[in-house]
């Protein structure tokens, strides 16, 4: 029997007489056909997971940025830390880190209203660590809100470890600005008790306490010498900030060298400020201006030595020397130490040339610089001075030109608020309260443009505008107590009784408990109670107040009214008339008018 063939059997291929080139097409179609529909499968997943991807590549350069930004920071190296900011927020807004940089940069340049903008964002995101916190709590004491500041100094004093010195510090800082001069020693004591804390920490707590007690007291007297300790030794990271100090305080009072306080000479201080191996030639000049004050007749050999020795130096050495005899009244000579083609190569030297031509009354020659360009001036500037100059040279028409001008240039905050504060110390009320309004405009919760209309509504008696501006605060910040309390007091001013004077009552006296030295908050109690018809109550509220030279004038002219109500009529006399010529509302002045009419008849 035969055996079978051992080759396989024949398959279906075997027999396709297909030509091989097309063969291969046709497998090249099969698998196009799974391939097309996994590659489609793909293409729709990546375009789903393209966009996390991407974000989170940004999202970890925007933290390398931000991570560059704070060492940049630490450096003080500002111009540069701003741009990696900037960077970083750029890559992802939404970045905490990128809003924690920026917060850091604007806190730390004292930047405040603008930092504290940030650091609500990383509040409302709850990220805020306990260093943001203390940059937080600062920014918001230098912008006046207070009852933000304090949101942030709890936590700080709560923690479990126990709080820092910065942070009894600002604790301190805070009760000064609530008027509790007790509680500020006492927060200022602790900082100064702690053995962790660092040398600026220590002499930031004697100034506190110099600033809140009395020259002959023992505490005034120990923190100063706390400060002079720093003073005298070059080593320490403080000693040179403590040398400034004590050149710029006055000489201390008789009172207080009666009570057994041994000062530092003032040429003590100058020759340690001649000789620290940190000075520079701002403590230089401060030092022979402090050799000048202690002996006037040598005064004018002090400041010949200080041109000779420093009028051919670059731009801050200039700058510095400038500063020092503008102070001195010497205009003149920043004139002949700054030729005017060296002034016109910096802004800040030119401004400065500007001051010195100014206070010499040649306006003149101001508006013929101003308005010849040789310096390219930001328009704002530029018209801001020849409003000034203008004025002086009679110019009326022009005067009003200019400051119209200003206004028009200043396109955004941070111009606007330069005008308004030009425009507020040149007297010119209209164009001030213009400029203030024009960055709210700009940028609807700065608080400074507020505070900035408040005042000079407030400066020029305008009660009722007054108290529209507080109540629009109090609506854009409700936790700040003040602002309350003084929206409260002048609609009081402005007549408010019945229930309104009861919320009043209400109000206040929780303020008073919490800050028993706030004057303001005593005055709306004690007009409170006035228009309640309460006059033993309304004297109550001043309780144990005495009145000082830094005492408030507004709240001084509702005691003497109180006081006149329960029957001590000489003793509200006699305060009416010491408050006949301080700058009151007109509110204020119609309460005291009786008391001075008497007085007359």
């Amino acid at each position: 029997m035969a055996s079978r063939p051992s080759h396989p059997l024949p398959t279906e291929d075997d027999f396709d007489l297909t030509p091989p080139e097309e063969r291969r097409a046709r497998q090249r179609r099969r698998r196009l056909l799974w391939i097309l529909p996994l590659a489609a499968t793909l293409l729709v997943a990546g375009g789903f997971a393209a966009p996390p991807l991407r974000d989170y590549i940004r999202g970890w350069q925007s933290r390398r940025a931000a991570r560059a930004s704070f060492a940049l920071i630490d450096r003080q190296q500002w111009e540069e830390a701003s741009a990696r900011a900037r960077d970083a927020l750029q890559l992802q807004f939404t970045e905490p880190q990128a809003w924690r940089a920026i917060a850091r940069i604007l806190s730390r340049t004292r930047q405040d209203a603008p930092a504290l903008d940030w650091w609500k964002k990383i509040e409302k995101a709850g990220l805020l660590t306990f260093e943001d916190r203390r940059e937080y709590a600062a920014s918001a004491l230098a912008a006046g809100e207070l009852a933000t500041a304090a949101t942030q100094i709890d936590p700080l004093l709560a923690q479990r470890e126990g709080p820092a010195p910065v942070d009894t510090l600002l604790a301190g800082q805070l009760a000064v600005r609530r008027g509790d001069g007790v509680l500020a020693v006492d927060y200022a004591g602790r900082a100064l008790a702690d053995k962790h804390a660092k040398p600026n920490e220590i002499l930031s707590g004697a100034i506190l306490v110099l600033s809140v007690t009395k020259p002959e007291s023992p505490p005034y007297i120990s923190a100063w010498k706390r400060i002079e300790d720093l003073a005298r030794d070059p080593g320490n990271v403080a000693s040179l900030a403590a040398l400034v100090f004590l050149a710029q305080q006055p000489k201390p009072t008789p009172a207080a060298t009666s009570a057994g306080a041994a000062w530092m000479s003032a040429l003590e201080v100058a020759s340690r400020l001649e000789n620290h191996p940190k000075a520079g030639p701002f403590h230089h000049l401060l030092a022979l201006n402090l050799r000048a004050r202690e002996d006037p007749t040598r005064a004018d050999e002090f400041l010949n030595q200080a041109i000779e020795r420093f009028r051919g130096g670059d731009d801050e050495i200039l700058l510095a020397l400038n500063t020092s005899l503008y102070t001195q009244g010497r205009y003149q000579t920043m004139l002949d130490v700054l030729p005017l083609e060296r002034a016109l190569q910096r802004r800040e030297l030119f401004l400065q040339y500007l001051d010195a031509l100014s206070a010499l009354g040649r306006f003149k020659e101001v508006r013929d610089l101003l308005t010849s360009e040789r310096f390219p001036l930001k328009p704002v500037l530029q018209h801001m001075y020849l409003a000034t100059a203008k004025e002086r040279l009679g110019e009326t028409t022009g005067v009003a030109n200019e400051w119209q001008r200003a206004l028009e240039a200043a396109d955004n905050e941070a111009k606007c608020l330069a005008l308004g504060t030009y425009a507020e110390k040149a007297g010119a009320a209209e164009i001030a309260d213009s400029a203030y309004a024009q960055a709210i405009s700009f940028a609807p919760n700065t608080r400074a443009a507020y505070a900035g209309r408040l005042r000079v509504a407030e400066a020029h008696g305008q009660t009722a505008k007054a108290q529209e501006i507080l109540a629009e605060i109090v609506r854009l910040w409700p936790d700040d107590d003040h602002e309350r309390n003084h929206e409260t007091y002048l609609r009081l001013l402005l007549g408010a009784s019945g229930a309104d004077a009861e919320k009043a009552v209400q109000e206040g006296e929780v303020l008073v408990a919490r800050e028993p030295y706030n004057w303001q908050a005593r005055a709306t109690v004690a007009l409170a109670q006035l228009r309640l018809g309460h006059p033993a109550a309304a004297l109550q509220a001043f309780s144990g107040m005495k009145a000082t030279d830094e005492s408030p004038v507004g709240p001084l002219a509702v005691r003497a009214v109180v006081l006149d109500a329960n029957g001590w009529k000489e003793g509200a006399k006699g305060d009416a008339r010491t408050l006949a010529a301080a700058p009151l509302l007109p509110e204020e002045r119609a309460l005291i008018a009786p008391l001075l009419s008497d007085r007359s008849q």
